[in-house]
């Protein structure tokens, strides 16, 4: 007795080719946030970067100065990312202040 696919030559069979269906078309929240195309502290729209740190526990550690605006953003919305142009991004990179957040 036999069992399984018979592997014998079907020459009337009709091939269907079936186009994967993507697992999830949403997007997430740093797409979003990049599309928008707006620095997110002084809302600028040209030379948009992203700005990471490793971990949020870094953005709060004790004894250091006071946090800068962009330290405060990124811990209110508890994101490791920021979406911002390129001279606020050279900025806090080089630990200068940045423009105020406008409101």
């Amino acid at each position: 007795m036999r069992r399984g696919i018979s592997l014998k030559r079907q020459r009337t069979a009709v091939l269907t080719d079936v186009r994967p269906v993507m697992a999830s078309m949403k997007r997430n929240e740093l797409i979003h946030r990049l599309l928008a195309e707006c620095c997110e502290i002084c809302e600028t729209r040209t030379n948009l970067e992203v700005h990471h740190v490793r971990k949020l526990a870094d953005l709060n550690r004790p004894g250091r100065r006071e946090r800068p605006v962009w330290v405060h953003l990124m811990a209110m919305r508890r994101r490791k990312t920021l979406v911002i142009c390129r001279h606020c991004h050279e900025d806090i990179h080089a630990g200068r202040p940045t423009a105020p957040l406008r409101k």
